[in-house]
């Protein structure tokens, strides 16, 4: 149990045993100290059991999930970028309607993608044909300053 779900208990318990409102606040801010519930959140809770309220659990919330990244999106994104390997992360996440920086987890947590669109480079290339003649640094060094 979190530490706010025992505060909603102790005031629930404040409550049955018949004490107001405001010795509640102090009795959790005695027991609880610095990390006790702010004094709104627990009149807020404090009235809910006034009105009847017998759970401490928070109420279901409708609205978007807050997390997309789900076996169903994994799949999706798997399609598309087998279907065509050069979208981005924006047209993607426009695709499948969730948020871009959820995508780019997907591709690289997920499906292990570090990188979905980048240069085209020819496969026939050879290091000789690339390399400058009087170049003495490695390969790599000598591309990088180009």
């Amino acid at each position: 149990m979190d530490l706010s779900m025992e505060q909603r208990l102790a005031i629930k318990f404040f409550f049955k045993a018949g004490k107001r409102a405001t010795e509640t606040l102090q009795m959790v801010n005695a027991a609880y100290g610095d990390q006790a519930l702010s004094s709104s959140k627990d009149f807020r809770w404090y009235g809910r059991f006034l009105d009847g309220r017998e759970d401490i659990e928070d109420d279901h919330r409708s609205g978007r999930p807050t997390e997309c990244r789900n076996d169903n999106n994994v799949e999706k994104i798997s399609q598309l970028l087998l279907q065509n390997r050069h979208l981005s992360l924006r047209m993607l996440a426009d695709e499948v309607n969730i948020g871009k920086d959820t995508v780019r987890k997907i591709v690289v947590e997920d499906l292990r993608k570090p990188k979905i669109c980048s240069r085209f480079v020819p496969h026939s290339l050879t290091l000789r044909a690339e390399r400058p003649e009087n170049c003495s640094l490695p390969i790599f060094d000598c591309h990088s300053r180009q």
